[in-house]
């Protein structure tokens, strides 16, 4: 799952990224007890390896110019960046499927099978392929084309988010509506 990995950042990992916080930051002063933001943070950031937390910290530090500290939040945002360089632009993916349209006519079900997962729910289904190969081409190539990048685009803002919740909290999200917020991204 994006850029997460099993070992998880300890406590006194969490600290330290707190103090490196600190030491760029000299105006940031937690306004709640010590203790309490290193076992808030820890707990929200737990899921990452100190070195990529550390990594992403860097990289706010050095593309920031606001002067703030960054919240937890934008470190994730960085983390998922980073461990998600292989998510497809919209551009990437209507190739596969502009690719996979020229063989929808006859074998739409094993072409669908063979596009990623988002693609997949951008598209809707084999019968949707096969629709599309059969209309004209430049009805394709102008409003399917448009229509398929903008679907694609929030599909891809929607597990871009979901990918940031962590696996348990996703559980208990899918618990309450028995649907799985994100299927494997591969």
């Amino acid at each position: 799952m994006g850029g997460k990995v099993e070992k998880r950042m300890s406590r006194d990992e969490t600290k330290q990224i707190l103090m490196r916080i600190q030491s760029t930051f000299p105006n940031w002063k937690p306004q709640s007890d010590l203790r309490f933001v290193i076992e808030t943070w820890n707990e929200y950031l737990s899921d990452y390896d100190y070195e990529q937390v550390k990594a992403a910290l860097k990289a706010f530090v050095m593309t920031d110019s606001s002067g703030f500290a960054p919240s937890v939040g934008q470190l994730i945002e960085i983390l998922d960046r980073l461990g998600n360089v292989g998510d497809l632009s919209e551009m990437e993916a209507w190739s596969l499927v502009s690719k996979a349209l020229r063989r929808s006519l006859y074998y739409a079900d094993e072409e669908y099978t063979k596009l990623p997962e988002a693609v997949q729910k951008a598209v809707g289904s084999s019968h949707d392929l096969y629709n599309w190969a059969t209309t004209d081409m430049k009805t394709v190539e102008n409003v399917i084309a448009s229509n398929f990048m903008r679907t694609y685009r929030q599909e891809l803002a929607r597990v871009r988010e979901l990918r940031k919740i962590p696996a348990n909290v996703r559980a208990l999200l899918e618990n309450c509506g028995n649907k799985p917020l994100l299927e494997s991204q591969g």
